[in-house]
């Protein structure tokens, strides 16, 4: 990453010293790429460890007006904090908290350190991973999806304040989160179809009602938050847990494909399966979950592209993508 997008504030030198006296002196510091939401630095300090630091998205406005934080956006970082210490003991290759500060004392923004986890991002190495190695990391995904279904909240939802975006029920939740998605891509003009997305709720309701356990699930295991390594596809890290929800476990799993609409990556199922020691059932309750989870991640990856500012030649394949996707996910549900 080379240029910081909006949403994106990452300390300065005499801030990243503030903060960081306790754990040691910075000897030099450096953007990590690949993200699109927080900005996050690599730090190392006397004596030669590395360690990551993330900031959260200001809490500004732009000059209309508009919070650059969709619905589901906020307190992220505290939420990560808590899912990280949530997943502690279950030996998951995932980062460390060391420190945090969410003072705001030394800068406008939260600040959440963790240790660095080894690896290549999967979405840099897969190219030159053999077929061998990319099923095992696929497999090995599955598995860490499966471990995570070990931990039970107290609610359906995102627990960032509370559970503020959050109900007693799943299909309570699923229409609290999709009149969110609404309201932003009406706050940025972006069409997200929302007639069709309420009645896509509506129809789905039976299906959600099924899920009556709140479990951890990471909702966006895609290949850049994955670490691994690309000789053997080892997953050797997993990170962004800022988006982690309580709720079905097939999220999960369609997190990391949100950009389709067909069944999941077999190598991912299996390992699923693996974890848990059951066969994954995919009947039609299930089928048209996954195509509601979908179509919300469609519909925030539209509207996310205002407040982010992206831009490039990427974007008209970007949408184009998601539309067609969509259009099958609706028919799916008949919708």
């Amino acid at each position: 990453m080379t240029d910081l997008l909006p949403t994106q504030r990452p300390l300065a030198r005499d801030e990243l010293e503030a903060v960081l006296a306790p754990l040691g002196r910075v000897t030099d510091h450096w953007l990590l790429s690949g993200g699109t939401f927080s900005a996050v630095q690599g730090v190392e300090l006397d004596g030669g460890g590395t360690i990551v630091v993330k900031t959260s998205v200001p809490e500004v406005r732009d000059g209309a007006g508009r919070s650059r934080l969709l619905g589901y956006e906020h307190d992220m970082l505290r939420s990560e904090r808590d899912n990280l210490a949530l997943v502690a003991g279950l030996g998951l290759p995932a980062p460390r908290v060391l420190l945090e500060d969410f003072s705001r004392a030394v800068a406008d923004v939260d600040v959440l350190v963790m240790s660095l986890v080894p690896g290549m991002p999967w979405d840099d190495a897969t190219a030159v991973m053999t077929p061998e190695a990319n099923a095992r990391a696929f497999h090995e995904v599955g598995e860490i999806l499966a471990a995570l279904g070990a931990v039970r909240g107290a609610r359906f939802g995102f627990p960032a304040g509370g559970f503020r975006l959050g109900d007693d029920t799943w299909p309570g939740f699923l229409r609290r989160l999709v009149a969110s998605a609404v309201d932003d891509a009406a706050a940025w003009g972006v069409d997200v179809e929302a007639g069709r997305l309420a009645a896509a709720v509506e129809a789905s309701s039976g299906a959600l009602a099924e899920v009556t356990a709140p479990t951890l699930v990471h909702a966006d295991l895609w290949h850049g938050n994955v670490l691994v390594d690309p000789q053997t596809g080892e997953v050797t890290g997993v990170v962004d847990f800022e988006r982690s929800l309580f709720g079905d476990p097939l999220w999960g799993l369609a997190g990391g494909e949100t950009h389709s609409s067909g069944p999941f990556e077999p190598a991912k199922v299996r390992g699923y399966e693996a974890g848990t020691g059951q066969p994954l059932v995919m009947d039609d309750a299930a089928v048209r979950r996954v195509a509601l989870y979908r179509l919300w991640s469609m519909a925030v990856q539209l509207t996310e592209i205002e407040p982010r500012g992206f831009a490039g030649d990427w974007l008209d394949g970007h949408r184009a993508s998601i539309r067609a996707n969509r259009d099958r996910l609706h028919a799916i549900l008949g919708v």
